[in-house]
């Protein structure tokens, strides 16, 4: 994908953002291997959730853009000695084409560089074997820890197991 564009999401992009979130992490849709809508039901995200986002200046999102079309976005947080990801979607019809593991290095680098750290985590629901196996194919390590899934008014388990969240983590040289 040659035309596509790296940038840090802005106010007016939040919009088009909530919108590609849901619809990857929370629609079934054929095209997509990384919906959650067979474990959980509601929303990820909504317009406060990102206009807060916006404001904390220890996370910094980007997008990807394909023409004018938002198709991905990641999020970035300086947690102490760690940069976290979270918020990683790509719309369902461009999955599978390289846009995912570009932005995720974008990512990385970009806030590498930003905040002096070279130690990244993130957390992928553990029954998500396929999702675990791609990010170990990024330099992302199981570190065998676990941590309970986080309670939301806007979302509820579909599932009768117990939603666990496994921690990865990835050193860079700097």
């Amino acid at each position: 994908m040659q035309d596509l564009k790296f940038r840090v999401l802005k106010k007016d992009d939040i919009k088009a953002v909530v919108e590609l979130i849901n619809k990857a992490y929370r629609e079934n849709n054929p095209n997509s291997w990384t919906s959650e809508a067979h474990l959980l039901s509601g929303i990820r995200v909504n317009e406060d959730m990102l206009n807060e986002i916006l404001k904390n200046k220890n996370i910094v999102t980007y997008i990807a853009k394909l023409k004018d079309k938002v198709i991905a976005t990641i999020q970035t947080k300086l947690e102490d000695e760690d940069i976290h990801i979270g918020l990683f979607a790509v719309h369902p019809d461009f999955q599978s084409f390289g846009v995912g593991k570009n932005i995720l290095a974008f990512a990385e680098e970009s806030s590498k560089k930003l905040w002096k750290k070279s130690s990244f985590v993130m957390e992928v629901i553990s029954n998500r074997v396929e999702l675990k196996e791609y990010y170990n194919r990024r330099g992302y390590k199981d570190t065998e820890t676990f941590i309970e899934f986080p309670k939301s008014k806007y979302w509820l388990p579909l599932v009768d197991e117990e939603l666990k969240l496994l921690v990865l983590r990835k050193e860079i040289l700097r």
